[in-house]
């Protein structure tokens, strides 16, 4: 059974709230001198409550929006049809009642007249006061003043129409107040920062979030959870994504080397290779008659330099950047700088040796991070894989700690690829699939099962709901 919602709860408290007014304007009538039917001739609860659900919203906003739409369209209905009977009547005519409408005469006819043209003035007086949306309740309500069973003659239509915008304050009200209510609700942690990790999640690089994990992405900005993504992606292929999903903070991207603000498209952070070991690592690899992509970052432009193209694989990734956004390729020889990684497309067996030597080198030797990625499908550019080769505080993410100090918040890791392995580490909660190694594995709250990654997402909901203390991990 689907769980049942807020909202629906506060319409329910706000239709027995209306009912519960008339009971109380029924004590009244225990009065010495007070009409009998004194409540009901002044309020109406089919109508209160009615006016009461049309309010009533999921958010505060909206149902504020909707209740002025309502008391708008009841006043301006309700007014014009009572000034409508009663210019009708003075002028000698008597409103028709329609349970005892004689068919033998026209008695009915122009007042059926009347009510149709001045629903055209009950249209253009919502029109000119730019209420649009209060146009249909509007003729409603007017409808419900002039072709009423119980309007008869002499003060009852101003009475009735009275009774109707009343009765749709209190409801609408209510409503407000019911709205307005802070009711007790499910905790939120409101200081935690989900970093959901999406490599592992795509096969493609057009692929995109779709089904649940786009409804969930979506769901998580809409209740002010903090959300944002970690991928080794480069803004290129991330932005796409943000087509179909919102996020509220920075990007994590290429693994962690820098911090993307996706709203005014800038880096805000990112961490480099210096100068002198950005030369000593392509001298290495020219050594190895390997000729990498280097990247480098300048006015927020990510541009990849490459000399010389000589497998397929390094073909397929030069192609794809060519025209692409966010970024510019040249083939050409990289400025000397800073490098923000290096990226080579080579068998491994070729590239092994050299990565045993940057673990091994003095030189290198916990100065640099180096990951390898399956990138290729089956029969494009067989056993090529990509290598990427950063500077070693990547792992640290030390500009991710800084800014959610700044921000008073603390990590949440979701990820199902082994590449985001040092987002796990550096969170205060971490979620994961199976296909991370056992030991960090000890370190995460919750382990999914990897051929179902929206698990994850199913986990941020409990995460942000939940009391943390009362959390335990896995």
């Amino acid at each position: 059974m689907k769980r049942i919602g807020l909202r629906t709860i506060k319409t329910a408290i706000c239709v027995f709230l209306c009912l519960m007014v008339f009971i109380i304007l029924k004590l009244f009538e225990y009065i010495p001198g007070m009409p009998d039917n004194f409540a009901f001739s002044w309020y109406n609860p089919f109508f209160a409550g009615l006016a009461t659900a049309y309010s009533v919203h999921a958010s505060k906003a909206a149902s504020i929006n909707q209740a002025k739409n309502r008391c708008v369209a009841s006043l301006i209905g309700g007014i014009t049809g009572i000034l409508l009977i009663t210019m009708y009547e003075l002028c000698g005519g008597i409103w028709p009642n329609l349970q005892a409408v004689n068919l033998s005469t026209f008695n009915y006819v122009i007042p059926y007249i009347l009510i149709s043209l001045f629903t055209i003035v009950v249209v253009v007086i919502g029109v000119s006061l730019k209420q649009h949306q209060a146009v249909f309740v509007a003729i409603l309500t007017f409808l419900s003043v002039t072709v009423n069973p119980n309007v008869n003659v002499g003060q009852w239509q101003w009475q009735f129409g009275t009774n109707r915008i009343l009765s749709t304050i209190v409801g609408v009200l209510i409503a407000l107040a019911v709205n307005l209510f802070r009711f007790p609700h499910r905790f939120k942690n409101q200081n935690l920062l989900f970093c959901v990790g999406i490599d592992g999640m795509f096969l493609k690089e057009e692929d995109r979030f779709q089904g649940y994990m786009q409804y969930m992405m979506n769901y998580l900005n809409r209740i002010d959870a903090n959300v944002t993504l970690f991928t080794t992606r480069t803004p290129t292929t991330f932005m796409p994504l943000l087509e179909d999903v919102k996020i509220n903070h920075p990007v994590i991207c290429m693994s962690g080397a820098a911090l993307y603000d996706t709203v005014n498209k800038r880096y805000l952070a990112i961490e480099n290779i210096d100068k002198d070991t950005a030369s000593k690592v392509l001298a290495l690899l020219q050594e190895n008659h390997i000729s990498p992509f280097i990247n480098q970052i300048k006015d927020d432009v990510l541009f990849t330099y490459n000399q010389s193209l000589d497998n397929l694989g390094e073909e397929i990734y030069a192609e794809g950047k060519r025209n692409a956004s966010y970024c510019c390729f040249i083939k050409d020889k990289a400025p000397i700088g800073d490098v923000l990684y290096f990226l080579i497309v080579e068998k491994e067996e070729v590239i092994q040796p050299i990565i045993d030597r940057i673990h091994t080198d003095e030189i290198f030797k916990d100065k640099l991070s180096v990951l390898v990625y399956d990138v290729f499908e089956p029969n494009q550019a067989e056993g090529l894989k990509y290598i990427k080769i950063y500077n070693q505080r990547i792992k640290n993410l030390n500009f991710l700690h800084q800014y959610c100090a700044e921000k008073n918040l603390n990590i949440v890791g979701l990820t199902s690829s082994i590449h985001s392995n040092h987002l796990l580490r550096n969170s205060k909660y971490a979620v994961s699939t199976d296909t991370i190694d056992e030991t960090m594995q000890q370190q995460c709250m919750k382990i999914v099962d990897s051929n179902h990654p929206e698990a994850l997402f199913k986990e941020v909901k409990k995460i942000y709901h939940y009391n943390l203390s009362k959390y335990g991990k896995k």
